[in-house]
């Protein structure tokens, strides 16, 4: 079916079953498609497409399955790829798509885009289409390929939108499972109704049964198969008992062999004595070391049970992330509990360490972690211009970045770093901001003065009250400077005039609390950054309450500030401890913020510090404390 308003491009599914009627194997070949463009004829692509699928599949049904899958796929994309060359459009990355086939009881699936196939198994829901398409490859429709074998009851939903953004993986269950497939799709559509932004084609099947033939195939070789394991122990114990015998009456038969006892019986009482002594040790340590011994095999074999509970656990939360993160969660942090007490038991430690990669890879998985290494350029190396001064922050200013000290600014041109513009000797700077309403910098000190940098010149600024509010921060927002101070749990707002500002004007609310604050940020609403990591939400000296979906799974202790205003849709967090900038989304509807992908940045010089976003040259510019980087996105 079609679910959705018309899309803006096209959306289609396909679906053949081929049967030779001669009671052979049926097969089922199916595509769900949409592209997500105007510029290209998608009726025609995936027409074609399908019936590559078919031509190539069905060549040679005595090939291996997989084979020939693969080969059907290779196809479509040399098809896909000399399309694009045809219509000089690069649409490979507009496209969402699943396709695949059924032969006997296995399922093959290759998958690009939004699109995404579901398995509902005994009331459960998993993707079985994650991790199959790298969208840095924008050449190829298709990449890798998922197989596995269907059971009766299982019913499979292939769609090319998530449809799990408006329907939960519980709710997707529950329809799937407690009725026919026509109920459960007309149901389906009732329950979206117009909620899809966009047009989605689903197309959907259950297993009802087995084939007789597969049936009886199956239990047949279950019982031949029986009836040799059977057969084959039988004759190799009645083997072993003979043998046994054998050997026995010929070692009996030798007299020489008990002609040791009549040489004891001459022995005197002081050797026997010490003869026997040795027999009670050798035999006591046997039985020692015996019982070491089982005692070390139910050790390892607790121990390889405990590995095995944690690898199927990561398997688990590998299917279940994709729904519901906090389980996902849960089952790792069991896992790594179980293989931490195998490290620690000192047995079977390179396996333990396995699992503890697998684990800490699977939550670098479920928290889209990217390491950054070859896209941050390193623009200039501080560390033989300081002396033994450190960074405090950067701020874009005109059509230059500056970089300052809390003595000194350096103004970067062109990649080069200027001769340095000193604040004042005598203040010490703690942040910065750019001023955009009056192009220059204003910059908060220690003991609670405000100075503004203009052209590599700076001076004093008066308020009206004659002594200024000290903080730990400083922003500017439209005409006005806003100064965040923990220490009297307040954010003071002064207001720019011609020559001066004025008066502070308390910002906050009775009962808001902000004496944890150690930096801010403002994008119409006022996000504050507190101890910790707990961020809190004001509008109008209101606290707002706010959740964050999908929060990464490890803490953000680490945070030592945060950045967002109000052209960028995305508020981010810079963590120190472990050299990563963190990335949430913010919503256009509701107060919340969704958490994103978080970037580690590897190979640093120095701890991170500041950081903002140059929105006209794409780029996130950072500072350490001896350095200034540049990541373009």
């Amino acid at each position: 079916m079609m679910l959705g308003r018309k899309p803006v491009g096209f959306a289609e599914h396909y679906y053949t079953e081929w049967d030779d009627g001669l009671g052979k194997e049926r097969i089922s070949l199916f595509l769900v498609l949409s592209i997500s463009s105007t510029q290209v004829p998608g009726a025609e692509i995936g027409k074609e497409a399908f019936q590559l699928l078919q031509d190539h599949f069905l060549d040679d049904l005595s090939g291996d399955p997989y084979d020939r899958f693969e080969n059907a796929l290779r196809e479509v994309n040399v098809m896909i790829s000399e399309k694009e060359k045809e219509l000089g459009v690069k649409f490979v990355p507009n496209m969402h798509v699943v396709g695949g086939v059924i032969q006997k009881d296995m399922l093959f699936l290759s998958q690009r885009g939004d699109a995404h196939g579901y398995l509902v198994r005994k009331r459960h829901v998993s993707s079985i289409t994650e991790g199959l398409c790298d969208e840095k490859n924008k050449d190829d429709l298709f990449q890798n390929i998922a197989s596995g074998v269907l059971e009766v009851s299982d019913s499979v939903i292939l769609t090319t939108g998530q449809l799990v953004q408006y329907v939960t993986p519980n709710d997707l269950s529950k329809i799937f499972s407690e009725q026919s497939l026509g109920e459960a799709a007309k149901e389906l559509e009732d329950l979206l109704g117009n909620d899809l932004e966009d047009q989605i084609a689903l197309l959907s099947f259950e297993i009802l049964e087995k084939a007789a033939g597969a049936v009886a195939e199956e239990e047949d070789g279950e019982v031949e198969k029986k009836k040799e394991i059977e057969d084959v122990e039988e004759e190799a114990s009645g083997k072993r008992w003979r043998r046994s015998i054998l050997i026995l009456r010929d070692w009996l038969r030798h007299e020489q062999r008990w002609a040791w006892l009549k040489d004891i019986k001459n022995w005197e009482k002081k050797k026997l004595l010490t003869a026997i002594m040795v027999l009670v040790v050798v035999i006591g340590g046997g039985v020692l070391g015996l019982r070491l011994f089982t005692s070390q095999q139910r050790v390892i074999e607790e121990m390889e049970g405990k590995l095995g509970a944690a690898e199927e656990n990561i398997t688990q939360a590998e299917t279940r992330g994709a729904f519901d993160k906090a389980e996902a969660s849960l089952l790792l942090q069991e896992a790594e509990g179980l293989a931490v007490d195998v490290l620690e038991s000192g047995y079977l430690g390179g396996r333990a360490s396995q699992v503890l990669d697998a684990v800490e890879q699977q939550r670098d998985y479920l928290d889209n972690v990217v390491h950054i290494d070859d896209e941050l350029t390193m623009t200039v190396d501080f560390s033989g211009l300081l002396g033994s001064a450190t960074i405090q922050g950067v701020v874009p200013y005109q059509d230059r970045i500056v970089v300052y000290t809390a003595t000194e600014a350096y103004q970067i041109l062109l990649g080069e770093a200027q001769s340095p513009d000193v604040i004042d000797s005598a203040e010490r700077v703690v942040e910065a901001d750019y001023f955009e309403d009056r192009e220059n910098i204003v910059m908060l000190t220690a003991s609670g003065n405000v100075m503004e940098y203009t052209d590599g010149n700076s001076q004093f600024a008066d308020t009206s009250d004659v002594d200024w509010h000290s903080g730990v921060d400083v922003k500017s927002y439209s005409s006005k400077i806003y100064v965040l101070d923990p220490e009297e749990n307040q954010i003071w707002k002064y207001q720019r005039g011609t020559s001066s500002y004025g008066s502070a004007t308390a910002y906050l609310s009775e009962g808001v609390d902000v004496g944890d604050g150690i930096s801010f940020a403002i994008d119409g609403n006022i996000w504050v950054l507190n101890e910790g990591g707990t961020i809190t939400k004001l509008l109008s000296g209101d606290e707002i309450e706010y959740s964050v979906t999908d929060a990464p799974l490890d803490s953000i202790e680490g945070v030592v500030a945060l950045y967002t205003e109000l052209e960028v849709n995305q508020l981010y967090l810079l963590d120190a401890a472990k050299d990563r900038l963190l990335i949430y989304n913010k919503s256009s509807r509701t107060e919340d913020i969704t958490y994103s992908q978080q970037y580690v940045l590897d190979g640093l010089r120095g701890d991170l510090v500041d950081m903002y976003v140059d929105k006209d040259r794409d780029t996130i510019v950072l500072v350490t404390d001896s350095a200034l980087y540049e990541l373009g996105f």
